[in-house]
Formats: structure tokens, sequence, C-alpha cells
């Protein structure tokens, strides 16, 4: 049903390893060289961003997909080719184009967009954890299940249907505050948004497989994508 690693694995942590090493150096040397007087907010995002994608490929889950179930080969496609060229204008803007920036001080923003991009990392981690937490495997075949009475009773789920998207669409929101790019929020909202929406809606169909009879108490339960303030509130205070 998914292709979540649930057990240790020596190599797969050996190359998880050396590639965020490789990342880390890259992007302190690249960016010293470039912007060395703004360099520090740029570093903290850029090493957040590999430390998390890390960890999100040792445990086998899928960049920018939730990992719960088998994630649409199209729309995945799609929202990758939207995705990394966001990034590259982000950093591109802010290094030489300077077509869209924010009239604001880089510090402001750039505090706000990385505290604004840990909120999303937590949500997608959190749930990423949960999901492996209750995971179980087959003995037979090694593969990976989701019960689904557990599935139902994990916490941010119960904030919202798919906490994992809305953590991507978080990280897309404080990545474009990083980098004071308003053109980075224009296109979170008229693009990624939508793509996003399309790979829930996706998800909600095999939802529908994966939970059976549970998944009208699964809609019942929280909204598709935006948690109601309520929730939240009760959420975090209990």
């Amino acid at each position: 049903m998914n292709s979540l690693a649930v057990k240790f694995r020596t190599g797969r942590m050996v190359w998880t390893v050396l590639a965020a090493l490789y990342f880390l150096i890259f992007f302190a040397n690249f960016f010293a060289d470039l912007i060395p007087e703004q360099k520090t907010i740029a570093l903290i995002f850029s090493y957040s961003l590999v430390l998390w994608l890390a960890i999100e490929y040792y445990f086998g889950s899928p960049f920018f997909q939730s990992g719960i179930v088998e994630p649409s080969a199209l729309w995945r496609g799609v929202f990758a080719f939207f995705v990394y060229p966001y990034f590259g204008y982000l950093c591109a803007d802010f290094v030489w184009w300077r077509w869209t920036q924010i009239p604001l001080h880089y510090l402001i923003t750039g505090i706000l967009g990385i505290l604004i991009f840990w909120l999303g990392t937590y949500l997608r981690l959190r749930a990423l954890f949960d999901l492996v937490r209750i995971a179980d495997v087959k003995n037979d075949t090694g593969a990976v299940i989701i019960p689904g009475k557990r599935f139902l009773a994990l916490k941010l789920h119960r904030l919202c249907r798919h906490p994992r998207y809305l953590g991507t669409f978080v990280q897309l929101l404080g990545s474009a505050l990083v980098f004071r790019s308003w053109g980075g929020l224009v296109l979170t909202l008229i693009l990624g948004l939508p793509l996003i929406f399309l790979q829930v809606r996706y998800e909600e169909r095999m939802f529908a497989r994966f939970l059976k009879s549970d998944f009208e108490q699964f809609q019942k339960l929280a909204p598709l994508l935006f948690p109601r303030l309520k929730s939240v509130v009760n959420g975090f205070g209990g």
C-alpha cells in the first residue's frame, strides 16, 4: 500500500548521511560565495531543507507526497516539475534578479519564513513518525501495512485528513518568505496549492479503498486540508 521503510537499513543510512553531508557543504560554499553578508538566513534554511529531505528519504517517503499510499505517478511528476524550479526561482530572484522582492529587511522575512518552514516540516515529520510507529510488516512478503483503525486514531489526522500535504503547503509559503519573494507567495497560491489539491483528491480515492467502510467516518472526522480553528486550539491545548 505504501513505500515506508520501518526497519533499520544500514546501506540506506550510510547513503543518506553521505548525500546530506555533500549538500550541506555545497550550500555552505554556494551562499558564502554569492551572498556572504546575507548567508546566515539562507544557510539555516538550506540546512533545514537538506536535513528534512534526508529524513524523508531514509524512511522511504516520496518527497512532497504523503507516503501513506502509493502516489500517482502523473501528479507526482507534475508537482516535481513545479517545486524544483520553484526553489530555483526563489534563490535566483534573491541572489541575482530581484524581480519580486518584498520591500522589507531580509532578516524580517527570513526569520518569519524559517519559523513557518519549520512549522510545515514539523507537520510532515510528526505525521511521518506517527505512520512509522503504527505500521505493521507482513512476515511473508515484507509489505508495510497501515492498520486502518490505528490510522484513524492519529492526532494530526483529526486536525485534517492530509496533514502531510498541509505541511508541504506551509513549507512553500515559508520558503518564499525566507527568500523575500512575493512572487513565490503568488506561485504557491496559484500553482502550488491547486497541484496539492490534485494530489489530495487522488489520495482521497485511494483512502476510500484503504479505509473501506471507515472512509465515511474519516471524512466526518476532519476537514480535507485546512484544519478548523476550534480543532487547532483543542489539539494544541490538550
